[in-house]
């Protein structure tokens, strides 16, 4: 299973004699059962490869890699409706390969550079967020953990409320049971706010989702702390005697769809005020770049139609959208990089920054499709220190 460890690692991969392969594929819905389509699809993608390392003088290297992956793809065929994602490099005997949700990817595809083609990942990063899931009612508590498609159930929470047989003389006690009923519930909740606390709070996951009935929301709400608060992603509706793990994983999925999507939208609104303000954000291709290698960088927007080439040095790292030959930096021989946003990823994860992929937005276009919330500005900070 592929964990953002694991994509930080690949993120930190260069190798300068540009044999770095990446292979992602996507299964479709086929015409018939044998799914040929596909394996034609990848042996075409294969040899158009080797033809281009041909070209370049790289067919040794990796040659090997390519024919491994086209008799991979005979084994594919559907693969059970999952993505899968290879990353190889024979000269330094590099090879990993993933299974992924169905739909990671828009399309099959394969390439060769100096570094992995990580984009497709960089969508997948929230999808591979724990999440812990809480189903509650009165008197019961069921508690989830789910990782990508995962969902691991642990030792819920359950009670008896008390419940005389009669209401006493003419209904005398009837507002007495209430009452207590009442109080069992709410101590029930707190427990389940403890708990909750325990196994979910400071950050020992990264999203929390609580399903009960509505009614239910404000009262299981008050007791929560605020550390479980701060990671409360939202709740949704839903019986814990009668739901399956499935169902549970169903609603939190749906939440967390529309959790991510506020989140961007408010990441995207806060970045264009930033930039216009000439505070915390930067738009632009030639900005963010600079506040990359500067280490201001929080949050790297990439926007759906984002793509540029450019040149990154092996020796110092320095990236430059101007197609040189020599570092600007330390003048060393720089190598091309067919998707500058590759190089950018991977500085971003190495820099422990968040890496938001934007859907099609027309304001964010007209900005080059790329931008950033800043920690900081470096020249706002030296001016301070000198003033």
């Amino acid at each position: 299973m592929i964990t953002r460890d694991i994509i930080r690692e690949l993120a930190d991969f260069q190798t300068p004699e540009g044999d770095a392969i990446t292979f992602y594929f996507q299964p479709n819905t086929p015409q018939n059962k044998s799914h040929r389509q596909e394996t034609i699809l990848v042996k075409d993608l294969v040899k158009e490869a080797m033809r281009r390392a041909e070209r370049v003088g790289k067919n040794g290297p990796v040659r090997a890699d390519l024919m491994r992956i086209q008799d991979l793809s005979e084994k594919l065929r559907g693969n059970q409706g999952k993505a899968k994602a290879v990353f190889a490099c024979a000269g330094k005997e590099f090879w990993r390969e993933f299974d992924l949700p169905v739909k990671a990817f828009s399309s099959t595809s394969l390439q060769i550079n100096s570094r992995f083609h990580l984009r497709p990942l960089a969508g997948l990063n929230e999808s591979l967020q724990k999440t812990c899931a809480c189903v509650a009612d009165r008197n019961r508590a069921r508690f989830f953990e789910l990782e990508g498609e995962r969902i691991v159930e642990h030792e819920g929470l359950a009670g008896e409320l008390s419940r005389p047989r009669t209401d006493g003389f003419d209904g005398y006690d009837a507002g007495h049971v209430e009452r207590r009923v009442d109080h069992e519930a709410n101590n029930h909740l707190k427990r389940v706010a403890e708990r909750l606390l325990e196994r979910y709070g400071t950050e020992k996951c990264d999203n929390v989702v609580i399903g009960c009935r509505d009614e239910m929301w404000p009262m299981l709400e008050r007791q929560l702390h605020p550390y479980v608060k701060q990671q409360l992603a939202g709740h949704f509706v839903l019986d814990p005697a009668t739901s399956s793990p499935d169902d549970v994983r169903q609603h939190a999925i749906k939440v967390l769809q529309q959790h991510h999507e506020k989140h961007h939208n408010e990441l995207l609104s806060e970045v264009l005020d930033e930039a216009r303000a000439n505070n915390n954000g930067a738009l632009g291709l030639r900005r963010v770049l600079r506040s990359m290698e500067l280490g201001e960088v929080q949050a790297l927007l990439l926007g759906a139609g984002f793509y540029a080439e450019g040149v990154e040095c092996p020796n110092c790292g320095h990236i430059d959208m101007r197609m040189v030959h020599n570092c600007a930096v330390c003048g060393q021989k720089t190598h091309d990089i067919d998707d500058i946003s590759d190089a950018l990823i991977g500085r971003a994860l190495r820099g422990r920054a968040e890496v938001i992929q934007i859907p099609a937005n027309p304001q964010f276009e007209k900005a080059g499709n790329i931008g950033a919330l800043l920690r900081f500005r470096a020249e706002r900070s030296v001016g301070e220190r000198l003033a």
